[in-house]
């Protein structure tokens, strides 16, 4: 009964972040859940979209599908772009170096970092985002722990080291040579005190090509606008 409870829970958290990420994911795989846990989301990916997905996560909590990869902070065990796309979801606030991890995942992917993470702005949102922290984090996992929900063997590793603000996390995208292509924000509460944030980043040396090709265009354009002209004057 409290599995099946946990289970349903687990799974409308997945099934709304397919929702509000899915038209960011590629369409073929393997994709790379960095911070898997419990193994949900990976799972209705798999199950919904037919990606490839392969888990990797610092303990093995996984409850769905396979067993993660066991990494550490440092370098990911994966050759240079092997994944279509890396997915860091609410994880961020745990590692040592999340600028580190954030360029790891970039190594690994030969398309974008999708990142998902709770931001606050003020104290009304920092309040309740440790408050959610807590309860959703350390009080769930121990619970789940207690009731035999993730395995018995899992180690409590998501020791909560920052709380970002938009320009706090901007901070350690930046840090890690990328850079955001896109966003979107759902509010969590009012005021955007409180923000669930998806972004998709790309190396920052990226946009500086695109930039050059589409400053090119329009000098080009204007180019043939000038000839074209010149040529009617002396027609």
């Amino acid at each position: 009964m409290l599995k099946s409870m946990l289970d349903a829970v687990m799974e409308r958290r997945a099934r709304q972040l397919v929702e509000q990420v899915g038209a960011w994911l590629p369409t073929a795989g393997p994709v790379l859940d960095l911070g898997s846990g419990t193994g949900h989301l990976s799972a209705r990916l798999e199950r919904e979209l037919g990606l490839e997905v392969v888990t990797a996560d610092v303990s093995d909590m996984h409850v769905v599908g396979r067993p993660p990869v066991l990494i550490a902070d440092g370098v990911l065990p994966f050759e240079e772009g092997t994944f279509s796309a890396a997915l860091l979801f609410f994880m961020l606030a745990y590692p040592d170096d999340p600028a580190g991890v954030l360029s790891e995942a970039a190594r690994v992917t030969r398309g974008p970092v999708i990142v998902v993470q709770s931001l606050h702005s003020g104290r009304v949102g920092y309040a309740w985002l440790r408050i959610r922290e807590f309860l959703w984090t350390i009080v769930a996992f121990h619970v789940s722990k207690v009731l035999g929900y993730v395995p018995p063997d899992a180690t409590f590793t998501m020791n909560t080291r920052r709380f970002y603000t938009a320009q706090q996390l901007q901070r350690d995208v930046t840090a890690a040579g990328l850079q955001i292509r896109s966003r979107q924000e759902w509010p969590v509460l009012p005021g955007r005190s409180l923000v669930v944030a998806g972004w998709i980043l790309e190396p920052a040396c990226a946009r500086g090509v695109k930039t050059r090709a589409m400053a090119g265009r329009p000098a080009f354009a204007r180019d043939a606008k000038t000839r074209a002209t010149a040529a009617r004057r002396h027609e």
